[in-house]
């Protein structure tokens, strides 16, 4: 072999080794623990930054009161992006099912911490719709629930949602406990690619951006940054 032969290689390998972490962007106006995050952008203009800066998905927060989105501002993204969509909000009836299948999602953000509320028939229909679930967990009991446990993708949030602080370790320790078979993707609290590279060693195989990425200046390299760069 030839010394270009050696060098590619060992590219090869270094490529191999190295992934990279799938990055799902999130639309997020305002929150809670944050409030205006949006700062006047142009939310759909936002969108088509996050897919050509890299975004593997779109993540779009609809709850109009505390999140300032909409059902309306979820169609706008989906008529501008290829991208997977996930419709984030506080799903507890089955016509919110209807609603996100109606407005183009691809899958559809259910958090086991609101169970109480769901109505009797929830997740039997979201068993018969076209979407993906994704079930929310914050805590190790929540992870135990039957209809988490037999997910095939589970997100787990290192947002305390009664306090809204965030314990990354807490979120990792949670992780490692969820089965290789399932996709896991961390919620909240990436601010750097050691972020990342915590979720990644506990086993996750994509992180959900919001914050960050709404205030970035340069969201390409702030996205390339988390796919890659630790």
């Amino acid at each position: 072999m030839s010394i270009l032969d050696d060098i590619v290689a060992h590219k090869k390998k270094e490529l191999n080794e190295k992934k990279g972490m799938s990055v799902i962007a999130e639309i997020k106006r305002k929150s809670p623990s944050a409030g205006d995050l949006s700062g006047g952008q142009d939310l759909i203009a936002k969108a088509k930054e996050y897919e050509s800066a890299g975004a593997d998905a779109l993540s779009v927060v609809t709850d109009q009161k505390y999140f300032g989105g909409s059902l309306k501002l979820f169609q706008d993204i989906r008529k501008v992006t290829t991208l997977p969509m996930l419709m984030k909000d506080f799903i507890i009836h089955p016509r919110q099912v209807d609603e996100a299948e109606q407005a183009g999602a691809d899958a559809l953000l259910i958090i086991a911490a609101i169970r109480n509320h769901f109505h009797p028939e929830l997740l039997s229909t979201l068993s018969k719709s076209s979407l993906t679930p994704v079930f929310e967990v914050a805590t190790m009991e929540e992870l135990t629930l039957p209809f988490v446990q037999s997910a095939s993708v589970i997100g787990v949030n290192a947002r305390d949602l009664n306090t809204f602080e965030i314990d990354i370790d807490r979120a990792c320790t949670i992780i490692k406990k969820i089965s290789k078979d399932t996709t896991v993707i961390a919620f909240s609290g990436v601010k750097s690619a050691a972020d990342v590279q915590k979720y990644r060693k506990a086993g996750a195989q994509a992180v959900l951006v919001g914050e960050s990425l709404m205030k970035a200046n340069d969201v390409a390299s702030v996205i390339h940054s988390l796919k890659y760069e630790y």
